[in-house]
């Protein structure tokens, strides 16, 4: 396998590259953290929400059934991001993973059915999804690396954490939930954001659905932010049936209680203003995940770590530099 140099190109100029879509994806929900910034950890400017993007290597790997898209940026210690509903790298922003990758060696990958990754017919699973990413990390020759997952990732970083705990060293979990019975839903007219609306543009089904990601006072202070995230999901828009697939993965999601079997330190994240899926999910995972710290980020929604990059970073450098053991 031989790695390809490649630059993030701008988002304007991915945009122009768009010219058809078959379905319109609502909006790609996903991520995390809460934090009060560290000491010793610079923040990074709140004016730093969308930024240049960093340089790195990648390419595609086999994993089980698909070709998955890679990137690596960065040199040290390995950090996994994973993505979440209809998301793909580019939807993790530009700041968090430069800035992450100023220390560590950070891989951002497209999950199946996403991105520039293989969008099979369905069904999908999160377990599927969850052993696709241990088959990335394989490929890669990486026996153990920290994970953080957002939203639907955050679900794969649970189905990880239990089934193949040896791979995970830290785990940082972000707006996401433990599903089935035990989570909190949002309610239906907030649900109703992650449906498929084939009758509007992309563009208008993103914009459409934006309040399931972020606050409405940020949308009305910040559109500029907005529209660029929006750019960003739309430069590689999945299908309408790998989204399907995807949701419908997303909706089954249930841990139970083997949550309780993660011995990983683990950090969970929740934007105390997430009308998707509610902060109370964030706790429920903390009391449940044996030494787990629950943090929120305030005035922050669904998509902290694009309105709020600073407090994020902090977040994880912090988390990832302590001295928390294993739970044995």
């Amino acid at each position: 396998m031989s790695a390809l140099r490649l630059e993030f190109a701008s988002l304007s100029s991915t945009l122009t590259t768009i010219f058809s879509v078959t379905a319109a994806v609502v909006v790609a929900l996903v991520l995390l953290l809460s934090a009060f910034p560290a000491a010793a950890v610079e923040p990074i400017k709140e004016t730093e929400t969308i930024g240049d993007s960093p340089s790195g290597s990648g390419g595609n790997v086999t994993a089980g059934d698909i070709r998955m898209y890679y990137e690596i940026h960065g040199e040290g210690e390995p950090l996994l991001l994973i993505m979440g509903l209809g998301g793909h790298i580019l939807d993790w922003g530009w700041v968090l993973p430069k800035r992450l990758a100023e220390g560590r060696s950070v891989i951002v990958f497209d999950n199946r059915g996403a991105g520039r990754s293989d969008q099979p017919a369905g069904p999908y699973s999160i377990a599927e999804m969850a052993n696709d990413t241990v088959g990335l990390l394989d490929s890669l020759g990486i026996e153990r690396a920290d994970v953080f997952g957002v939203s639907m990732g955050g679900m794969i970083a649970q189905e990880m954490a239990v089934y193949h705990p040896e791979r995970i060293g830290r785990l940082i979990l972000g707006a996401t939930s433990p599903g089935g019975e035990a989570q909190v839903l949002a309610p239906p007219e907030v649900q109703a954001y992650l449906e498929p609306r084939p009758d509007l543009t992309l563009h208008e089904a993103l914009w459409w659905g934006a309040p399931a990601g972020f606050p409405v006072e940020f949308i009305d202070a910040h559109p500029e932010v907005v529209e660029r995230k929006i750019q960003a999901n739309m430069a590689y828009p999945s299908s309408l049936e790998a989204y399907r697939a995807q949701l419908t993965a997303y909706r089954a999601f249930a841990i139970g209680d083997r949550i309780s079997e993660i011995c990983a330190p683990t950090l969970v994240l929740a934007g105390d203003s997430d009308i998707l899926i509610p902060p109370e999910n964030g706790r429920i995972l903390a009391n449940k995940i044996p030494g787990a710290e629950f943090r929120t980020i305030k005035e922050a929604g669904h998509l902290f770590w694009i309105s709020h990059p600073g407090e994020t970073y902090s977040a994880v450098a912090e988390f990832l530099e302590g001295n928390e053991t294993r739970v044995l």
